[in-house]
């Protein structure tokens, strides 16, 4: 992944104007009704969220993500922005698909956010034309910011979150840790996350959850670390004055 190609989508994001607002969608095959963002290229981002979500976080979310199969990966900001924000990335494989929890600590390839557990759930798999995915986020909505201070995402107000996708498929399709190319699309918009609540939402986690498999395991993007994104966690690494030469050795 080349820096200067990412950065230039950065400052795309930064200056990228809103998108539309987002708007109630009922998935039929789960039941959930989500509040729903389309961006120009297809992609929908449905979310839906406890009724005591709150600007104080720590909450779980349901997310659906549905593409056209074209699209090789499509990913969602928690935060709004490329770094230091939990990021959910979601692509096809075969009849199936993946979804990566990513954390990026520099303008180059997001690592396994080890903060955040993707469960994916009932309404999950891949067709000749779309792919969708639906997980339950856990760890999404309380993180770490740049200089090491707690941030929530507000479940009680409208906010601002940023999306990218590519056409082209990553590495490999079976792997949760996979790399992947630099998006072709990237974009903000305001998503009502206040009207996304619901007191449904633990039935619809209960009457979605797919059953265990064989010894015990659910379909759960497990922690693994790609094996060439160097380990960049620590924030303290990367204190205000010295964010210019973390990024020129990222």
């Amino acid at each position: 992944m080349k820096l200067s190609a990412v950065v230039a989508g950065v400052a795309g994001l930064t200056a990228s104007a809103l998108a539309q607002d987002s708007a109630p969608v009922t998935d039929a095959e789960t039941g959930i009704t989500f509040q729903a963002f389309t961006n120009p290229e297809g992609v929908s981002y449905g979310i839906a969220l406890p009724a005591n979500a709150s600007a104080a976080g720590g909450y779980d979310i349901i997310l659906q993500v549905t593409a056209p199969i074209e699209c090789g990966w499509a990913g969602i900001a928690w935060g709004g922005a490329m770094v230091y924000n939990p990021l959910s990335v979601v692509w096809p494989n075969g009849e199936s698909v993946v979804a990566s929890p990513r954390m990026a600590y520099g303008y180059y390839q997001p690592e396994i956010y080890e903060g955040g557990t993707l469960t994916l759930l009932k309404g999950s798999g891949a067709n000749a034309t779309h792919f969708k995915v639906t997980v339950l986020a856990q760890g999404f909505s309380s993180w770490t910011d740049f200089d090491g201070n707690a941030a929530h995402l507000d479940g009680s107000a409208q906010v601002r979150l940023a999306y990218a996708c590519s056409r082209t498929p990553v590495d490999d399709p079976a792997s949760v840790g996979s790399g992947f190319s630099v998006h072709d699309a990237v974009g903000r918009w305001v998503h009502d996350l206040a009207a996304a609540r619901s007191a449904e939402f633990p039935n619809w986690v209960a009457d979605n959850t797919v059953p265990s498999r064989a010894g015990g395991r659910r379909m759960v993007a497990r922690e693994e670390r790609h094996p060439v994104v160097p380990r960049l966690r620590d924030s303290a690494r990367f204190r205000p004055g010295r964010r210019a030469n973390a990024t020129a050795q990222a």
